[in-house]
Order: structure tokens, then C-alpha cells, then sequence
């Protein structure tokens, strides 16, 4: 039986989150954390079990610090099992990992992008002009209609589509009261304010997307081995040359992850791994699909109680 492998992005680091797989694999622990410490240029795990808190939480280096975590993750879920996805996808920075996962980049080239990747996004808006709010409880036809509503006030753009009710907009932080009452007038359930320090996947990353047109100019792609779905789409992408495209279009275009999820569960597919820290894309899956069975792979344990299907192909236990 098939299965497919989602990789998280952002928000999802923890202090601790990689602590579980240095106890039971030390030695690739330490040697895939030795490598991206090298290309960050400071001690990536021992933030990833010190912390503190705030410095991981910090864009620039919660996206590697992630992203190894996640590889790991994964690598240890081959090594112990032979698990081979028949897709993988990942939510925003959760790309790179996927592209890891199915080798169309380099460990090492991804760390070093995503490092750069979230020192531009930090850098893109100054400090206090932009945020980012959760819209709970409204389809996303609603959501577009407030968002026109509210354009000749401010800017406010949809960044993350997660599921049928559940949209995430980037705005100008003087636009943050007013966004929350409208959404209200709606009839929004609720809206959640995100603690990031960037109006993220909108054009207020234009700056930050041509920077990193720059940087994936000189890092080598190569076709997924694994089928790989983009974020700007919601469609399989081969071409290595359209990946890095799409890659820097992420940057300023909305994050299409209830269409992923729904491409997914239209084709059949009912089981799903997701490889890293949290919970959270397991959470909108299966609030969305009840029907899917899901295994969150952030501990050996977890890698353990993965079922080897027929023909090589993973499974999950229920």
C-alpha cells in the first residue's frame, strides 16, 4: 500500500525535539547535525537541546534547525524500516526537506539555502511592520471576500490555505485590529495572532524572493525519485529546473496545503507519515479526512511501530 510522507515547516521546533533519536542513533545523529553546524557556521544541536527557546524560535534558525531534524527523522525511518514514500510534500519549509527526502538536493545545499532563506525572510520587513494572523471557522470563498473588503485600507494577503477552514493571511501590523473584527463580522469561530517576526508567502517577501533567486542559481537540482508536490500548485512537479522556480514563487504566493491534502485523499491514498517535529499537518489532516490513518515519526519509538507493506512500500499502523 501506498504511503505518503509530509515534512513540517516552521513553528514546528522545540527545544528537546531532537533529543529522542541522539539516545537511540548518536552516531548519524551527530554526524547529520556535525554537517549542518558546519554549514551554519555555529552549534545547531546544541540549540536544538539547550536552546534557549527564543534564539531556535529565530527564522534563521528554526528553518535548518528543522529541516535536520526532519531529515533525520526520516533517515532513521529508511534505516530501520526500508520505508519508501510514493510522495512526498512539505508545508513551506517542509519543501526542502521533502526535496531532500527524495534527493533532488544535497543535505548540505539545503541546509545552507534554508539558512539564508530565513535570514532573508527576517530581513524583508523591518521589525515590527508586518505579522501574520490565523483565520479559524470561514471557508476560503468568505476569506477572499474579506480580504477584497479590506484592501483599500491596508495591505492583507492570504499565505497559507491549510484546510476548508483554515486560512492564514499576512498584513501590516497597523491592519491587525481591523482584521480581526471583520473577520468577526464574518463570522470567523476565531482568529489566532502568530508569534513570527514576518508577513510570510506574500509579496511582502518580494525582496526576500529575489535574494533567494540568487541563491538557488548556484545549487544543484535533480529530478525527485519520490513523486513531489509543490506548495504554489498543489501539482506533481519532475523538472528540477521548474522546482527551483516554484521555490522562489513560494516565497510571495500563498501555500496551497488543502489542495495537497485533498489531491492526496482524491487519488486513494489513506496513509500518511509525517517526519519531524509536532503534529501540526497530522492535526489538519485528520480534522479534514477522519478516514486517513497517520504516524508521527518525532521519536524511535514511533519509527518502531511502522508496518513494512508488500513490495517495500511503508505502511502505518493503526
Amino acid at each position: 500500500m501506498s504511503t505518503i510522507c509530509f515534512f513540517p515547516g516552521q513553528g514546528s521546533q522545540k527545544v528537546g525535539m531532537a533529543d529522542d533519536f541522539f539516545h537511540h542513533e548518536p552516531s548519524l545523529t551527530k554526524k547529520l547535525f556535525s554537517s549542518a553546524s558546519e554549514v551554519c557556521g555555529f552549534d545547531i544541536f546544541r540549540l536544538c537541546r539547550e536552546g534557549p527557546e527564543d534564539e531556535l524560535a529565530l527564522t534563521a534558525n528554526a528553518q535548518p534547525a528543522i529541516l535536520t531534524t526532519s531529515v533525520l527523522a526520516f533517515r532513521i525511518l529508511f534505516s530501520r524500516t526500508g520505508f519508501q514514500p510514493s510522495v512526498v510534500a512539505g508545508h513551506s519549509l517542509g519543501e526542502y526537506t521533502a526535496l531532500v527526502a527524495s534527493e533532488s538536493m544535497d543535505f548540505e545545499d539545503a541546509v545552507q539555502v534554508v539558512r539564508r532563506r530565513g535570514e532573508l525572510m527576517q530581513d524583508a520587513v523591518p521589525a515590527g511592520k508586518g505579522t501574520m494572523v490565523a483565520v479559524i471557522g470561514l471557508s476560503t470563498d468568505r476569506v477572499e471576500q474579506m480580504v477584497h473588503e479590506l484592501a483599500s485600507e491596508g495591505k492583507v494577503e492570504i499565505a497559507n490555505l491549510n484546510a476548508s477552514d483554515q486560512t492564514v493571511l499576512s498584513l501590516e501590523s497597523g491592519m491587525l485590529s481591523k482584521v480581526i473584527e471583520i473577520s468577526r463580522e464574518y463570522g470567523a469561530k476565531k482568529t489566532v495572532s502568530l508569534n513570527v517576526s514576518a508577513p510570510f508567502h506574500s509579496t511582502f517577501m518580494q525582496k526576500a524572493a529575489e535574494g533567494l533567486e540568487k541563491v538557488l542559481q548556484n545549487i544543484r537540482l535533480k529530478p525527485p525519485v519520490y513523486r513531489f508536490i509543490s506548495n504554489v500548485t498543489g501539482e506533481y512537479v519532475e523538472d528540477s529546473d521548474n522546482i527551483r522556480k516554484l521555490l522562489v514563487r513560494q516565497m510571495v504566493s500563498p501555500v496551497c496545503w488543502n489542495r495537497i491534502m485533498k489531491k492526496l485523499v482524491t487519488e486513494g491514498h489513506r496513509e500518511f507519515v509525517e517526519c519531524g517535529p509536532g503534529k501540526v499537518l497530522s492535526r489538519l489532516l485528520k480534522r479534514e479526512y477522519p478516514e486517513t490513518r497517520i504516524l508521527n515519526v518525532g521519536s524511535v519509538k514511533a519509527v518502531n511501530r511502522m508496518n513494512l507493506a508488500a513490495g517495500g512500500g511503508g505502511g502505518v499502523e493503526r
